[in-house]
């Protein structure tokens, strides 16, 4: 029973804090979550490949590379610290569903595992799942399209997550053969599937998917910025201190999957693009009007 409590907090949340102001925007169809991918991917690359993104490169790749140098120290002393608070360095999460001896969703059963569960893809779909129930259930557009672009998000993000993942090949800290982690790029899938940890640890997925679901809500929703920001700053800080503590990622795998969320949780608002009148946002019109003045004996038409 107690495992069950993250997700119905995740839905108070939803329902109950975040509640939108019901302003004049349509509502999204469920198809968009999905053809909507090559839109989100090209807002992508057009932001991270730009001049104005330049800086941002240099802070993602210099604290990568100053992670990467202490990963081993940090990691160490991050389970010397699980087990001194009493955490342990173990996940604890229970499988919930299985089907065919295939584990569908495992949830936490103590401390260590609701922290490493903040990050879970199945506690971010519920708080997605949030919005769009409660938009759908108070004929609320724009709670409903939150919904939509945090399902968006996550399933686009997945998508170049699983790229770089693969791309990187890197060890977790807990299989790993080297300091560091070794890396193998580019395992075969049937390897990638049944060694997974061996190759998945960079970028961080749950972090991203945490900083994505936080980077939307505080698009969406700034009038409740600070109380976003508190959360998502103590939210993410606990998700990114027990993976290290129970050795599935680097701190080092940290900095590219922020940027991730934040960047693809940006162009996930991005497909809201519609007013109630149904023009594109940006693309309003001019109005031409004809009008008869004088203008002394002379008539004239204004545009």
């Amino acid at each position: 029973m107690k495992a069950w409590l993250p997700v119905k907090y995740i839905f108070l949340i939803g329902v109950l804090t975040f509640n939108s102001l019901l302003r004049a925007e349509e509502k999204l169809e469920f198809k968009q979550i999905f053809t909507e991918i090559p839109a989100s991917s090209k807002f992508v690359f057009k932001k991270s490949f730009s001049k104005e993104a330049l800086p941002y490169w240099g802070v993602i790749a210099g604290s990568t590379a100053i992670l990467y140098y202490y990963d081993e120290q940090i990691y160490a002393d991050l389970q010397k610290r699980g087990r001194d608070w009493g955490i342990g360095n173990d996940d604890n999460t229970s499988s919930a569903v299985s089907i065919s001896g295939h584990e569908l969703v495992r949830l936490p059963s103590d401390t260590g595992s609701f922290f490493y569960f903040l990050g879970d893809g199945w506690m971010h779909a519920a708080i997605g799942g949030a919005f769009l129930a409660s938009g759908q259930v108070r004929s609320d557009n724009y709670a409903f399209n939150t919904g939509m672009m945090l399902w968006h998000g996550m399933a686009v993000s997945t998508i170049y997550n699983q790229i770089l993942k693969r791309s990187f090949g890197r060890e977790s800290p807990v299989v790993s053969t080297h300091n560091r982690g070794n890396t193998k790029p580019f395992p075969s899938f049937n390897e990638y599937n049944t060694r997974t940890a061996t190759y998945d640890a960079m970028p961080s997925g749950h972090v991203m998917t945490a900083t994505l679901t936080f980077t939307v809500i505080s698009e969406r929703y700034p009038q409740y910025n600070n109380y976003t920001y508190s959360i998502g700053g103590v939210w993410i800080s606990a998700l990114m201190f027990q993976m290290v503590n129970n050795g599935v990622h680097w701190a080092s795998d940290y900095p590219l999957g922020i940027a991730m969320g934040y960047i693809f949780g940006k162009a996930a608002t991005q497909i809201s693009n519609k007013s109630a009148t149904g023009l594109k946002k940006g693309d309003e019109t001019t109005s031409w009007s004809i009008l008869p003045t004088m203008n002394g004996v002379y008539a004239s038409r204004e545009f």
